[in-house]
């Protein structure tokens, strides 16, 4: 039987099993390095054993089908495709007979029916598990994503409305962020210095906003920050807060004196100069206020700027607004930056003195420092109602709204301006509007003029009803109004351009 043929091996393939079974170089030298130990015969002995070693290797070889020859390393499996033989490291990673599929890259390491079987290759058990928990960490992971999206979000809202001077949107979104990160446990420092930059300019709640600031800097610097320069700005902010609201405090204090309830200050003059000089004498209090920290305190004389604010107020109050425009601008050239202090009422009385050019100016500067703010159209709808621009009265009155659609004093003033052009019926429609979100004395007052001159009596009796009843008086300027003596153009677009 010929081996060779029944194994259908080719010579080289032949020649690789006898390299396999034959006497190496090493083991014949090793013979020979031995040779001097043994005799002639000994030595042809030890070699005839070599020789018989071999052919009994030799023999099992012959004997071997290609399958055991290959899976005894003697011979070493080849495959073919259409091109031809695959070398080694050409074959599947994961079969080992068939070539790379290349088309999905050059180190591509799969053939294409390995890849086809392992897209349908059930999972195992902990396939399935490990699956899961891939899966269950993705959802979490999501999950924590979104949230944390939210917030920075609102954040990125908040940046938006700030570049586009909505002072009052961008502070709502700095709140709502910093209160999201609070629930985490985190503070968000410069989240909280933006909301106090926002609170200073603009002081939308009054002396609330004033303590705010100084609680919102406490809770973001402690001693060792607070002698930082680069905080050095919220540092004075925090001073210069308490400094105000402690001199504020002195005034209500002063006002809430019994010996005051006595008097009657609108037909006593002397009495009022008494209460304002008192009031000017908060000058001389000193102010306890406290460090960052509140480890330490110090004494510091009153604000002035908040003194003259405070006789400016008191004496609008009570009727003297020769004075009041004094101490207004005083206000403004102590203060200048104090916008939210003095700006609208003093373009208010530079309008009723005739200095438009002046009040043109104060309405523009609010605008530029918060276009959100409601005050800044009222402003520049009023001065353009005085000078006879009604519809452009109109229109800055409709962008005050859209920007705060529940003041109702915008919609009061947008109803003026419909009046002065002598629509009483649009005039009409946007006070019953207003008045189902609100009813105070001007508006009630505005309404009045409205149903008087579309002549319906019955409503202008239960109007005045209502303001009877709320102990509200009606305005000397409308009482000269409805007994004729001022047309209702007159009232709107001469003297103070309003009601009272």
């Amino acid at each position: 039987m010929d081996n060779k043929k029944d194994l259908n091996l080719s010579n080289d393939e032949l020649s690789a099993v006898a390299d396999k079974t034959a006497v190496t170089e090493d083991n014949f030298s090793s013979a020979i390095d031995k040779s001097q130990e043994y005799s002639d015969t000994a030595l042809d002995n030890e070699l005839e054993k070599l020789a018989e070693t071999f052919r009994q290797e030799l023999k099992k070889a012959q004997a071997m089908s290609e399958e055991e020859l290959i899976k005894n390393g003697i011979v070493i499996q080849q495959y073919e495709d259409d091109d031809g033989v695959i070398p080694e490291e050409e074959l599947c990673k994961c079969c080992g007979e068939q070539r790379r599929d290349k088309k999905y890259g050059e180190k591509y390491e799969y053939c294409q029916a390995c890849r086809e079987a392992m897209r349908s290759y059930p999972l195992s058990i902990s396939g399935i598990i490990t699956l899961a928990a891939m899966v269950f960490i993705a959802v979490v992971s999501i999950f924590s994503f979104v949230a944390d999206f939210n917030i920075y979000n609102t954040v990125r809202q908040g940046d938006k409305y700030l570049s586009e001077n909505k002072k009052y949107s961008a502070l709502d979104s700095y709140e709502g962020a910093i209160s999201a990160f609070s629930d985490k446990d985190v503070l968000a420092e410069k989240l909280y210095f933006k909301s106090v930059g926002i609170l200073y300019e603009t002081m939308p709640d009054g002396a609330y906003s004033m303590s705010d600031i100084a609680s919102k800097i406490e809770t973001v610097l402690g001693k060792f920050e607070a002698q930082i320069p680069l905080y050095g700005t919220y540092v004075d902010m925090h001073h210069e807060m308490q400094v105000v609201s402690g001199t504020l405090n002195e005034f209500y204090t002063l006002l809430n004196d019994e010996k005051y309830s006595e008097y009657d200050l609108k037909d006593n003059k002397e009495q009022y100069e008494k209460v304002m000089t008192d009031i000017g004498s908060i000058i001389d209090k000193q102010i306890t206020v406290t460090s960052v920290d509140k480890k330490t305190s110090q004494i510091v004389p009153a604000s002035e700027v908040i003194v003259r604010y405070c006789q400016y107020m008191f004496a609008y109050a009570n009727g003297y607004y020769a004075d009041s425009y004094q101490y207004m601008n005083k206000v403004c050239e102590l203060e200048p930056s104090y916008l939210w202090l003095y700006a609208y009422e003093l373009g208010m009385a530079e309008l009723q003195s005739g200095n438009t050019e002046k009040a043109q100016s104060l309405a523009t500067a609010l605008y530029e420092s918060n276009s959100e703010l409601s005050d800044a159209y009222v402003l520049q709808s009023v001065i353009y109602r005085m000078s006879g621009k009604i519809d452009k009265a109109i229109e800055w009155a409709d962008t005050g709204i859209s920007s705060s659609s529940e003041n109702t004093e915008l919609y009061r003033i947008k109803a003026m301006a419909y009046a002065a052009k002598g629509d009483f019926e649009t005039a009409k429609e946007i006070i019953d509007e207003s008045l189902e979100m609100d009813n105070y004395g001007l508006l009630t007052m505005t309404a009045i003029v409205v149903e008087n001159e579309l002549g319906n009596k019955d409503r202008v009796k239960e109007l005045k009803a209502v303001m009877k009843e709320n102990d509200v008086e009606i305005s000397e300027r409308t009482k000269k109004y409805l007994k004729g003596e001022i047309s209702a153009q007159d009232m709107f677009t001469k003297g103070t351009g309003d009601v009272e």
